[in-house]
């Protein structure tokens, strides 16, 4: 939806982004393809001009999130192989259903799944794209912006993940508090023992920890600034703070904990995908070496690239 706010045309704004906006329909992001991975700029779907008219997309796509019960994509398509590599591709908004767009299944993967869990968020489709006639007035942001926009989107993604998590975080650090000040063995309160205060010690400093780095995003953000040093960084502190308090919450609850009995082993093995989701832990730890060593050769300094431009 912030996609299309910040680069649709009123009619895309009146047609497609209302509808989301009141509730009345959903929407996904198909980017992603098994070719491409983590390097967005291997995707090979390709969209070619029929005439003035359309574009004819065909292609595939993989982990499309939500596909199964959205009533739009944005779809992202090669327009101009021979453009500069981040100026190849282009965004377009699709009506769903549509025969062109075959869902061919949702993937699988190691989380625990409730039963509503199809409805709710529709799982991670696989996507046939096969001669996909889509408007010229579909196409969102103009050719060959396709990528900056998808940076765009990831990057306030990436905020929500944050936010999901230190949610995430602090439920499974107050279960665990909760069960440590009822528990008794050997004769005293797990909530006494020096090891177990240690344990949630830990986690309340990276949950405060990640709470400001969300607050800093979110004000630099709110300003307009530059946040993907800073989003990178916190991206990646983010997925394994989430995965070391769940994790601590399991062991605190000993059996109870790796039971099914609490949702804390559902949790654990969704907050895995956080390492993988929007950019792995790897790439995004590539680019932030990039810039402090960019940072020192131009300022002397690695402050503005380690999170230190606070303005």
């Amino acid at each position: 939806m912030m996609t299309i706010l910040a680069h649709g045309t009123e009619y895309q704004k009146e047609k497609f982004l209302k509808p989301l906006l009141n509730g009345e329909k959903r929407i996904c992001f198909s980017m992603t393809e098994k070719a491409a991975g983590a390097d967005a700029t291997g995707m090979q779907t390709t969209a070619v001009k029929d005439g003035n008219e359309n574009y004819i997309l065909n292609g595939e796509k993989w982990f499309s999130s939500s596909a199964s019960v959205a009533d739009l994509a944005l779809v992202m398509a090669k327009t101009d192989p021979n453009a500069p590599r981040h100026k190849q591709y282009s965004t377009f908004i699709v009506e769903l259903p549509n025969p062109g767009y075959r869902i061919k299944r949702n993937v699988a993967n190691m989380a625990i799944e409730g039963p509503h869990d199809d409805v709710i968020h529709g799982g991670h489709s696989e996507i046939e794209i096969k001669d996909l006639k889509v408007p010229a007035d579909n196409l969102l942001g103009g050719e060959g912006n396709g990528f900056n926009m998808g940076q765009h989107r990831l990057a306030y993604g990436r905020l929500r993940h944050g936010m999901h998590n230190v949610a995430k975080a602090q439920r499974a650090l107050d279960m665990a508090a909760a069960h440590v000040t009822k528990r008794s063995t050997f004769g005293q309160l797990l909530a006494d023992r020096q090891a177990v205060q240690f344990m949630l010690a830990d986690c309340a400093s990276e949950l405060y920890i990640g709470r400001l780095m969300l607050l800093h995003i979110a004000y630099k953000a709110e300003k307009g600034l530059d946040i993907r040093q800073e989003n990178s960084i916190a991206k990646i502190f983010h997925a394994h703070m989430v995965h070391k308090v769940i994790d601590t919450a399991i062991q605190l609850h000993g059996a109870l904990g790796f039971s099914q009995d609490t949702p804390l082993a559902k949790w654990y093995t969704q907050v895995r995908s956080q390492r993988l989701v929007d950019g792995p832990d790897e790439v995004h730890k590539w680019k932030i070496g990039k810039n402090v060593i960019k940072a020192f050769r131009e300022h002397g300094t690695t402050a503005s690239a380690a999170g230190g431009d606070l303005l």
